[in-house]
């Protein structure tokens, strides 16, 4: 006896009519993207393996696999272009910030530069004045400006101007003698004093801040 090999779909389909049987042809896996290939392609029963590719799906799969190749060469390309434009950004900000600490000294050195002209203008300006004021200190020894006079006033206000843009008088009878700021035109010997003081002053000593116009005329008084 021989065996049924029939299907329910062989028991409903009319006596003569072709077996239907479906052949999955795509090249590209629907359900990963992948390629398939070109043996894997099952072959439909009673049909030979050259049977000819649909070119809609060869091109797709060409597309498919070049979109592919693509993407995994340009990986290491572009991160070595990223890699070189990271570089160049680097070596910009480098030399950006140079320029910067430059141009930052540059202009120290330009305000300096002015500060020091412009301290060198008012000293020589008031260096020409110190002879006026040395005229208006003897009229006041002698009595000729005296207090409540119109040129007591004037000689008030002319060293008070003069006292804003930093001048300022020194050296007084009694005080240590510094050569750094006295200039000794005579000296008295005394056994009893221990360090020189001033006991004359013939022209009182002009500085502007720390810069000496003149220094003071004096006479000494110290050990010999």
């Amino acid at each position: 006896m021989t065996e049924d090999r029939s299907t329910p779909d062989d028991a409903e389909r009319p006596e003569g009519e072709p077996r239907f049987s479906f052949t999955d042809k795509r090249k590209v896996n629907p359900e990963d993207g992948s390629i398939r290939p070109s043996g894997d392609t099952p072959a439909a029963e009673g049909q030979g393996s050259d049977e000819p590719v649909d070119p809609i799906d060869a091109e797709a799969a060409q597309l498919f696999e070049q979109a592919a190749q693509d993407g995994s060469e340009s990986v290491p390309a572009d991160a070595g272009r990223v890699a070189e434009l990271e570089g160049q950004v680097a070596a910009l900000t480098e030399e950006l910030k140079r320029e910067q600490a430059e141009y930052v000294n540059s202009r120290r050195r330009i305000e300096g530069a002015a500060e020091v002209s412009k301290e060198a203008a008012v000293a020589r300006v008031l260096g020409s004045l110190i002879g006026v004021l040395d005229d208006v200190e003897l009229g006041r020894q002698h009595g000729d400006i005296a207090e409540g006079t119109p040129f007591h006033s004037i000689a008030q206000k002319l060293e008070e101007v003069l006292g804003s843009h930093g001048l300022k008088r020194f050296g007084a009878v009694g005080e240590e003698f510094d050569p750094n700021l006295h200039e000794a035109l005579m000296h008295e010997d005394a056994d009893d004093a221990e360090t020189a003081t001033i006991s004359l002053v013939m022209q009182p000593g002009y500085q502007m801040h720390d810069r000496i116009l003149r220094p003071a005329r004096v006479g000494t008084r110290g050990p010999a």
